[in-house]
């Protein structure tokens, strides 16, 4: 690349908003400076197309700063922030770190074979020692899994049970309950898809349950409202004889009693049926005052 090439690179790269994925552009430009710098010219107007590079790569190096780094100071700067990762608990995270900066020290240059040794040993060690920490958080983090994933195994077992339950409110409100905790247990790893799977199948059956038992409530409702309201019929009659003997009132009497054995007819009807059933009952008994 002639140094015209250079230039339009360095004036390209300048335009960019973010250079982070023009690492290899700037790493070349940089071997190229360091080339150029050091180097006497042919001609003027080939020490000012020099001078317009480095001009234009000292510009570069001001939002890049490791541009003008020597490899020492480059190699230093990395190991510094490679140590840094030790301390960080977000591993997953903190290893994408170290890879990155583990490239880009391979990538620093030559020193001498004195400091490129000692730099190199104390890579391997940062290295190592993150690896061990690594080691370390997998094994806690799968130890920490396997046991929510007992816990959510349990919850499933349970769950089953609440199936056997045919008091319905009370197996839903042990359901709902369940569904709680199994929240509350956290993500188990990679059986958590297959657990939760498992875990809806028992749900799923129990809503099955909870709709064919509404459905057979509603017939249940419709039955009681069916003999509420032969009952009311039954009270009308009598309350439009009103004789009042003692016949007479005791089925009146009676008619209230098998009325509350009825039990309750749903929550769309069982109030209605019940204000019309009473208003008769309370006529019959306060006309029976009045000729009493």
């Amino acid at each position: 690349m002639n140094k015209q090439e250079l230039i339009a690179l360095a004036e390209e790269l300048l335009k960019e908003e973010n250079l982070d994925n023009r690492e290899k552009d700037l790493q070349f430009l940089k071997r190229e400076y360091k080339y150029l710098l050091g180097r006497d010219e042919d001609s003027f107007y080939d020490q000012q197309l020099t001078d317009k590079f480095v001009a234009l790569f000292n510009e570069l190096a001001k939002r890049d700063p490791k541009l003008l780094r020597s490899p020492v100071e480059e190699k230093k700067s990395i190991l510094s922030e490679m140590k840094k990762l030790l301390d960080r608990s977000d591993i997953l995270n903190a290893s994408k770190e170290l890879d990155r900066l583990s490239d880009d020290f391979k990538k620093a240059g030559r020193c001498s074979k004195e400091q490129d040794d000692e730099f190199w040993a104390e890579f391997k060690q940062i290295k190592d020692d993150f690896f061990a920490k690594k080691r370390a958080f997998f094994e806690e983090r799968d130890k920490a899994n396997a046991e929510k994933r007992s816990k959510k195994e349990d919850i499933i077992e349970r769950a089953k049970k609440v199936l056997e339950n045919d008091n319905i409110r009370e197996a839903t409100n042990q359901m709902n309950a369940l569904m709680q905790e199994w929240k509350s247990v956290g993500y188990t790893g990679k059986d958590d898809d297959y657990l939760w799977r498992e875990f809806s199948k028992v749900r799923d059956e129990f809503h099955e349950k909870k709709k064919e038992h509404h459905q057979e409530m509603l017939k249940v409702f419709e039955e009681r409202a069916a003999k509420k309201e032969e009952l009311i019929k039954n009270a009308k009659v009598i309350l439009a004889n009103s004789e009042f003997t003692d016949e007479e009132v005791a089925k009146i009497k009676n008619l209230r009693n098998e009325y509350k054995a009825i039990g309750f007819a749903g929550k769309e009807k069982d109030d209605d049926l019940y204000e019309r059933f009473n208003a008769v009952i309370q006529k019959y008994f306060e006309e029976m005052k009045f000729y009493k």
